[in-house]
């Protein structure tokens, strides 16, 4: 059961680490064309410097996530696992909310960058924070029970869209959810993280 749990740990965080890492550096150089460099906008028929990047990063995401499973996997004793887990994954609940609130209040404002390609730089801030200064429990904060909560709230709250869809004869996509959709998932996330870190504090009395 630890070998497996350890596998599973780091696998999770293999992926969520390394999906920070490209989208950090995705937004990072997204910034630096568009407000340093000031680079125009590519011609028709060309995608430009940008697109270029994008594709590198799909292509070398397999072997990211491969090698760093692989490292986790070896040091995972060594390794803050929860701490890098719980800072990434807030990482990605945090900019999700400020799309979505950015969604709320101007619906027909459109997609600009500083929302939805420089804001995910913060998914890696986050990931680090986590990782090098989230190690411990204190008397109002459980990392085990946190960590287990959010999990949880993801899976049941997304699970529970796509059954509401699946009776609703709507469903056309596991992964585009309309904005009601999306918010019932960031909500649900937030309620069973509050839920898990209360439990993982009793249990630690």
């Amino acid at each position: 059961m630890k070998w497996f749990m350890r596998f599973l740990i780091s696998a999770v965080a293999a992926v969520m680490a390394a999906a920070s890492i490209e989208l950090g550096i995705y937004g990072v150089y997204a910034f630096y064309l568009n407000e340093v460099v000031q680079m125009p906008s590519p011609e028709a028929g060309s995608f430009g410097p940008i697109f270029d990047l994008f594709m590198f990063l799909i292509y070398s995401a397999l072997f990211l996530v491969l090698l760093l499973f692989i490292i986790f996997l070896i040091f995972y004793k060594r390794l803050n696992m929860l701490g890098l887990l719980l800072g990434a994954g807030f990482g990605f609940w945090l900019v999700r909310l400020l799309q979505l609130l950015n969604q709320w209040i101007r619906p027909y404002s459109g997609n600009s960058d500083s929302l939805y390609v420089y804001l995910n730089v913060l998914v890696f801030v986050c990931m680090l924070v986590g990782l090098f200064f989230i190690k411990h429990d204190t008397k109002r904060f459980s990392l085990a029970g946190t960590v287990a909560g959010a999990a949880s709230g993801l899976l049941l709250s997304y699970g529970a869209v796509i059954v509401y869809r699946w009776v609703d004869n709507t469903l056309t996509s596991f992964l585009y959810f309309d904005l009601l959709e999306t918010t019932v998932v960031i909500f649900g996330i937030l309620v069973f993280t509050l839920i898990g870190n209360r439990v993982g504090k009793k249990n630690l009395r």
